[in-house]
């Protein structure tokens, strides 16, 4: 018996609105006390957890099917681990969320705090690393408890 509800598109949509939208608004802010003497801030705020939400959205199937070739390539090669499950794809491919909004903080830190501003560099990057961090474990999370879903581009019979 699963843990996580029955998917439903109004939750679906509603999650991705919020963790969007939210995400904006939060960027936004962060950035802003970040680096309040950045022209950029603003801008760069706006865009840093959405294009992180955005590229976790489109890595994610792409990831499950890596896991899938994988599994298939070491069956085939008698190193046969046992069947994964959809929920272990789920939980391992999801992890590309968290790599994104690293990733994103990151160059978000490398474009708000430059060398010239040496006051801003230390804890700039480390806050805005570690919201990437928190955004990125929000976004798996929510995948995990069933309420964000991504559309089955490769559909399996397990």
């Amino acid at each position: 018996m699963s843990s996580s509800p029955t998917p439903r598109p109004t939750v679906n949509f509603f999650t991705s609105a919020t963790l969007l939208f939210g995400g904006s608004f939060s960027g936004t802010h962060l950035t802003a006390l970040v680096a309040p003497h950045s022209q950029w801030s603003g801008l760069v705020g706006f865009f840093m957890f959405p294009v992180a939400f955005i590229a976790g959205m489109r890595l994610w199937p792409w990831v499950e099917v890596l896991i899938e070739s994988f599994r298939s390539l070491f069956t085939k090669v008698r190193f046969a681990p046992k069947p994964g499950t959809r929920r272990a794809k789920r939980i391992i491919s999801s992890f590309s969320f968290i790599i994104t909004s690293v990733a994103t903080s990151t160059l978000s830190g490398l474009i708000l705090t430059p060398p010239a501003m040496q006051v801003v560099v230390d804890p700039g990057y480390k806050i805005l690393i570690s919201a990437g961090i928190v955004y990125g474990v929000i976004c798996w999370v929510l995948i995990q408890l069933g309420y964000l879903q991504h559309a089955d581009v490769y559909p399996s019979d397990s």
